[in-house]
């Protein structure tokens, strides 16, 4: 028995002493990558060999550092969100209808597109494919209707053209105005800042100072 005693008593001081051992503190770290889409152009055309000290990007004021700038191709996922209502009816559609079927042409073999229309309520026409023939095939037989969910629409575009790897990229053709939307302007513009989709709009007459598409594209960098 003495032995035994003898074998377990260094084992439980041991314990002991482990069991007091001070705790000590762990940190963790988070980091983010943003990436900022840029366009340099001299006289309409773009401009080569840029590198990161060619470029200052400030947060708040704050000059961040940039890691690296980097040209290389990222092929688009480009929804096109198609303002159907009775407010576009006329001239402005075939306006709108040919101002999108011309930026379909300028699309490359690889990179993919989606058609989203809305009204009074949105419908996905065509989802991302890279077969552009099927996506212009169906503005042949679209026709105006009903009230206008521009934001709604905005928000279905956004998840589109992140559905799916590459570069989102939202091009909204309307008039600018929203009578029927569930969610609300600011809900989707917090959605659209955290989100990597870049916002173009191409607007069927003169839009006010401040409207929810002035917004959504001064917030998304397009």
């Amino acid at each position: 028995m003495i032995g035994r005693l003898g074998a377990v008593l260094p084992i439980l001081a041991l314990a002991t002493e482990i069991a007091v051992l001070p705790q000590v503190p762990t940190f963790t770290v988070k980091s983010e990558e943003v990436r900022v889409d840029v366009l340099v152009s001299d006289h309409g055309k773009p401009v080569h060999g840029l590198g990161p000290k060619d470029f200052e990007v400030f947060d708040n004021g704050v000059r961040q550092e940039i890691s690296f700038a980097s040209q290389e191709h990222i092929p688009f996922n480009a929804v096109l969100v198609l303002d159907m209502s009775a407010s576009v009816v006329g001239p402005k559609l075939g306006n709108l209808k040919d101002a999108g079927l011309k930026f379909l042409d300028k699309l490359k073999s690889d990179e993919r597109a989606a058609l989203v229309t809305f009204g009074g309520a949105v419908h996905l026409m065509s989802n991302l494919t890279t077969d552009l023939v099927q996506v212009k095939n169906r503005f042949a037989h679209l026709q105006p209707y009903g009230n206008t969910s521009l934001i709604d629409a905005c928000y279905a575009g956004i998840v589109i053209g992140e559905s799916r790897p590459g570069r989102p990229l939202i091009i909204i053709f309307s008039d600018g105005l929203d009578t029927s939307s569930w969610l609300t302007g600011d809900a989707v513009l917090n959605i659209a800042k955290v989100s990597e989709a870049v916002v173009y709009s191409v607007s069927a007459g003169r839009l006010p100072r401040e409207t929810f598409l002035r917004d959504i594209t001064r917030a998304t960098g397009g």
